[in-house]
């Protein structure tokens, strides 16, 4: 029998809004100047304008709505698509039913998808098909590819018949009693417990992702983890926004276990997050310190002369803008989207009292940022045998916004980043090499961002990356792949990227020097979570720009325009000829005056002090010649264009 679901956590009510704030309701007002209150247990269309001029700030709610960093790029469209499931990657509509499912590239839904993922949660088809116990009875369920889950299985059941015919001689009532004893029968009993439970949470998953509508079960064979099923976890990881790319660990255990409405009430709070800190045009999100109430959490002098914890604006925020549009629940927030009829989403906007900005922000911030390398390692990961060496980190690398406030530097948000580290790369003899790909250290600045960056595949890029399948009017073609190069969320470079510049200076004034170090935003999610980057510092796309959405909105700055690239070539692929053209690198804003950044060297580990130059023969690979060739220079092969 399936168990019922567990009961909703209980929620706070929503708070009525202030008697200043409420404003009078006009229903003759055109969409452009149309904002909404929540009033009572009604909802009035009032002034956006008027809301302002009260000092509410105006959320966009809109499926127009997208990061400020991408305004005036031609991207921006490209992005809204995606986040409204209208289009894919290249701006083509995509098929009746396909979904984007981008969050954890940067893209979050627009209100109008969560909209439909509210209204059919809400009719309950999986609110009792799956048992959530089950799900959280264990801690990971191990999956393998076809061959050796077979033989996996045929391991579990020969192990059953040994547990069998073992019962009786050790006096064991049934098999939980043999795992309470010692040895190596215990250690197979408890084994094929665990193994049993694995199975049975197995199941459960199966009955989740399908009453989800992300698995066809005709499709699917029961109780193997097929193509069908990888292809519906990792659907459902990219909708929950958990990432653990279609293993089934913890998390996802845990999302599977919760209620569809709970779920997509994260998802809209994590939305609404992302809206509601744009227009409040903050950044601080509580990540400088382990808690606010911890007392090493970072504060600041106020002019009232009293210390300050620099605030978790985002949380703020978003409390702020789901309490204005009277969500607390699942339950609201399905009402509000009873509501809506989609065509509102072309302009719906919520009038919202946030929280004031600390008294440090103004228009032109004092900002700076602090790149901590952390632990690094300069020895060859190889031992002379071709032994991978462990080089354990404890201290991973992190990237840190500070103000300038009252002689002293606050600390505004702090991420985990990448550096450089040993990479494989394609020397000029056409053979692959390790070298090791460092990241600058010493004082450099931000001063050109970049969005919708574009990355120039250097000559060496293999070919066989340079072309794609796509589907083209029901049937699929070889294209030329501009996902890695970009502009678009897969890029190399994410959907913006500030360039590292030296600044030297001389009789003729202050000369600047690109080295090919970005602080950029990535596609790859895992690679934040302790792999290294080709040199540059990498953030989750929407980190990325909110972080210089924010640089933007409180630093002068001008836009350059389109940086022309320019970039043709021609090449051969499998009997066909295809054609890459970049003509630009993206959009350029110059910062006036660039942001300080300094880049520490970290902890050196290990024996060496300084990386290796040039080339290291892999382990195991016998190479056309024994002479190395030589590694170029230039900053674009530095850092090898940070490609993945």
């Amino acid at each position: 029998m399936t168990a019922a679901p567990p009961p909703a956590p209980a929620r706070p009510r929503p708070q009525p809004i202030a008697a200043a704030d409420a404003l009078p309701a006009l229903s003759d007002l055109p969409p452009e100047r149309r904002a909404i209150q929540v009033v009572g247990s009604g909802e009035n269309p009032v002034d956006a304008d008027a809301a302002r001029a009260r000092g509410l700030v105006v959320v966009d709610l809109s499926d127009a709505w997208a990061p400020s960093v991408l305004e005036g790029a031609s991207y921006r469209s490209v992005f809204t698509g995606l986040a409204a499931d209208r289009s894919d990657g290249d701006g083509q509509p995509i098929a009746a039913g396909d979904r984007n499912y981008l969050e954890l590239y940067g893209i979050p839904p627009a209100l109008s998808v969560l909209r439909r993922r509210f209204l059919i949660d809400a009719q309950g088809a999986c609110a009792r098909a799956f048992d959530p116990d089950v799900l959280l009875a264990v801690d990971q369920i191990r999956t393998w590819g076809a061959s050796t889950e077979q033989k996996e299985l045929a391991k579990h059941r020969a192990r059953e018949q040994r547990l069998r015919a073992a019962r009786p001689d050790a006096g064991a009532d049934d098999l939980q009693a043999l795992a309470e004893g010692d040895g190596r029968t215990a250690r197979d009993a408890k084994e094929h417990l665990r193994f049993e439970a694995e199975r049975l949470a197995f199941a459960e998953a199966e009955k989740r992702l399908a009453c989800e509508g992300l698995m066809d079960a005709r499709k699917h064979k029961a109780g193997a983890y097929d193509t069908e099923m990888r292809t519906a976890m990792l659907d459902f990881q990219q909708k929950h926004a958990v990432m653990d790319q279609a293993d089934i660990k913890q998390a996802t255990l845990e999302a599977l276990a919760r209620q569809p409405l709970d779920n997509d009430f994260d998802a809209l709070a994590r939305a609404l997050t992302e809206r509601a800190i744009q227009a409040g045009g903050f950044i601080e999100d509580g990540s400088v310190g382990s808690s606010v109430s911890d007392p090493t959490y970072p504060t600041y002098l106020g002019a009232d002369g009293a210390r300050h914890r620099v605030p978790d604006l985002a949380t703020a925020a978003r409390e702020a803008t789901m309490n204005a549009l009277g969500i607390a629940t699942p339950e609201d927030a399905v009402a509000f989207f009873r509501r809506h009829p989609r065509d509102d989403f072309r302009w719906l906007k919520v009038a919202v009292r946030l929280p004031p900005p600390p008294e440090y922000y103004s228009r032109a911030m004092d900002l700076s940022v602090e790149i901590d390398r952390g632990d690094v390692w300069y020895d060859f990961p190889f031992d002379a045998a071709g032994v991978r060496q462990p080089q354990p980190r404890e201290r991973f690398p992190q990237l840190t916004l500070f103000v300038k406030w009252r002689g002293e530097r606050v600390p505004l948000a702090r991420w985990r980043t990448t550096v450089g580290g040993w990479r494989a790369e394609v020397a000029s003899d056409g053979q692959e090499y390790y070298r090791y790909k460092g990241s600058d250290v010493g004082p450099r600045v931000w001063r050109h961002i970049v969005t919708a960056p574009v990355w120039i595949p250097p000559p060496s890029s293999p070919l066989g990356a340079m072309t794609k399948e796509k589907r083209v009017g029901g049937t699929y073609v070889r294209v030329t792949n501009y996902e890695e190069t970009g502009p678009g969320f897969l890029s190399a470079y994410g959907m913006v990227a500030a360039i590292h510049e030296e600044m030297r200076r001389g009789p003729d004034g202050a000369r600047f020097f690109d080295n090919g170090i970005r602080t950029h935003g990535s596609f790859d999610y895992p690679s934040l979570r302790g792999r290294f980057s080709h040199g540059c510092h990498r953030l989750y796309n929407q980190l990325a720009m909110r972080l210089f959405s924010f640089v933007l909105d409180h630093r002068r700055s001008r836009v350059t325009g389109p940086v022309a690239a320019g970039y043709r070539r021609a090449f051969w692929s499998r009997g066909e000829v295809f054609e890459m053209r970049l003509p630009t690198r993206g959009t350029y804003r110059e910062l006036e005056p660039p942001i300080p950044v300094d880049v520490l060297e970290g902890r050196i580990k290990g024996t060496l002090t300084k990386p290796i130059a040039g080339y290291v023969p892999k382990p195991g690979v016998t190479y056309a010649s024994r002479r190395l060739p030589t590694a170029t220079d230039t900053p674009e092969d530095r850092a090898g264009g940070d490609a993945p």
